[in-house]
């Protein structure tokens, strides 16, 4: 039995001593595809200086840019570069904050250096950290950070970032987090409180860079935003925002859908306070091939990174022109499934669905830019629902202004009762109890309230 385990040992022993030498080509064949998949994508150059390479390890310098003009045409020729320092050891066995066991570690570090003349963080902290573990199963993990700083002795700061994701053949998850935020300079304060991003996708790292729809979810939100002055130390203050947005794929029919769900739980200023605030906006039946084509579009015109903004107008435009009917030929729908909130005057309620007509034929961009095509081709339902005490305050505030009057003028809050009374008796609107609605509809050109039809196209 001793000579067993003694032999197993010596097996397991030599393994972790010769499995480095086989485990470092694949890393460093991985680390090039890495540099040459940043090369293809638009605004970006990478390239890679191998300084140290051992049996166990290997050191490089990832050199990075950006430019610029991807985010304002006027940064034309403008460069954002870094140099990210990477420190590997190869498996199987590692010491590493995103994990023990596993083919590779990477330590992965941007000393940001000529930053510090703006900020302010710790001598013995890189300004960007982070470790990436790949297992023995081929999932990645990783964990980063960014260290607490300031500008200006306190004038702002920032109280770091810290994350941590999980990278699978055919899923991603990542969360981060910012604790704190705070801007305190010239009598002005800003406060933004526990900052989390989210993602969690279905769909493998080939098609979430092809530029096509993918199955997941990215969120965003905080807890608390608030702005002050020392005049007025409670000027604005929102909490609980968050933005979900959902990107579906239906792979048999290449349709693809997005959804963006933006909610608040309460928004307090001198003047407007509301809670429970609700929208949801959702585009379906959206070609995914038309998104597939633009991405081909957009790297080649963009591969040698020397086309000036009047250029990529016309090409964009071209790009549009020869594919418009892909896009619509699916009969397309941008609707606003929810819109909801309660202000202190009332809540409400609305919805709305809109989408193309079956077109038959080529369009133009011309037809598109032509009001008559959408009053012919557009199909549009909205239907709102409110208490009548916010409907009359709404009513009364443009009254007010439009006669230069007080909102309390006894004769704005009698005409607006009076134009109420009238919509309801024309059929315009419905009262139900303390509550008002009505319904639209747009189609062939023809608008209709309930069923009152009226003439939009001209």
């Amino acid at each position: 039995m001793k000579k067993i385990l003694a032999v197993l040992v010596f097996v397991l022993l030599a393994a972790c001593l010769i499995a480095p030498k086989f485990i470092a080509p694949k890393y460093q064949e991985q680390l090039s595809q890495l540099v040459t998949n940043l090369n293809s994508a638009p605004s970006y150059e990478a390239s890679l200086d191998t300084l140290e390479e051992g049996w166990f390890k290997s050191k490089s310098v990832l050199h990075l840019s950006y430019d610029l003009s991807m985010v304002d045409p006027n940064l034309y020729g403008q460069k954002l570069e870094a140099d990210l320092v990477l420190d590997s050891r190869f498996g199987p066995l590692l010491l590493s904050d995103a994990g023990t066991i596993g083919w590779f570690d990477v330590h992965a570090y941007y000393a940001g250096d000529s930053l510090r003349e703006t900020l302010n963080w710790p001598e013995d902290q890189a300004f960007f950290d982070a470790s990436v573990v790949m297992d023995l199963m081929g999932n990645v993990k990783s964990v980063d950070q960014i260290p607490a700083f300031d500008i200006n002795e306190g004038d702002f700061t920032f109280s770091g970032y810290k994350g941590k994701g999980t990278f699978a053949s055919n899923s991603l998850a990542y969360q981060g987090q910012i604790e704190q935020l705070n801007l305190d300079k010239h009598d002005d304060t800003l406060q933004l409180a526990n900052t989390q991003l989210a993602l969690n996708i279905q769909s493998s790292a080939e098609v979430l860079t092809s530029g096509g729809f993918y199955n997941g979810d990215i969120s965003i939100g905080f807890d608390q935003f608030s702005l002050g002055s020392q005049d007025n130390p409670n000027e604005l203050e929102v909490n609980g925002a968050s933005l979900l947005v959902s990107s579906q794929l239906d792979e048999d029919a290449q349709l693809g859908k997005i959804v963006s769900r933006y909610a608040v739980n309460n928004v307090r200023s001198d003047e407007f306070s509301a809670d429970d605030l609700s929208l949801v906006i959702e585009m379906t039946n959206l070609s995914n091939q038309f998104f597939l084509d633009y991405k081909t579009f957009s790297d080649a015109v963009l591969a040698d990174g020397k086309v000036s903004p009047d250029e990529l107008t016309i090409a964009l435009f071209t790009f549009m022109t020869d594919n418009i009917d892909e896009l619509l030929s699916h009969q397309p729908e941008m609707n606003m499934t929810e819109f909801r909130g309660r202000l202190a005057e009332g809540s409400f309620h609305a919805t709305l669905n809109s989408r193309l007509k079956d077109i038959n034929g080529p369009i133009s961009i011309d037809q598109l830019l032509d009001q008559n095509f959408w009053l012919w081709n557009l199909m549009v339902n909205a239907k709102l629902q409110a208490d009548e005490t916010l409907i009359s305050h709404l009513g009364e505030r443009y009254l007010a202004q439009q006669m230069r009057t007080t909102i309390d003028s006894p004769q704005v809050k009698q005409q607006v009762q009076m134009l109420l009374n009238n919509f309801v008796q024309q059929g315009f609107i419905k009262r139900d109890n303390d509550q008002l609605m009505t319904e639209i509809e747009i189609a062939d050109g023809q608008g209709k309230i309930y069923d009152f039809p009226f003439p939009l196209a001209y």
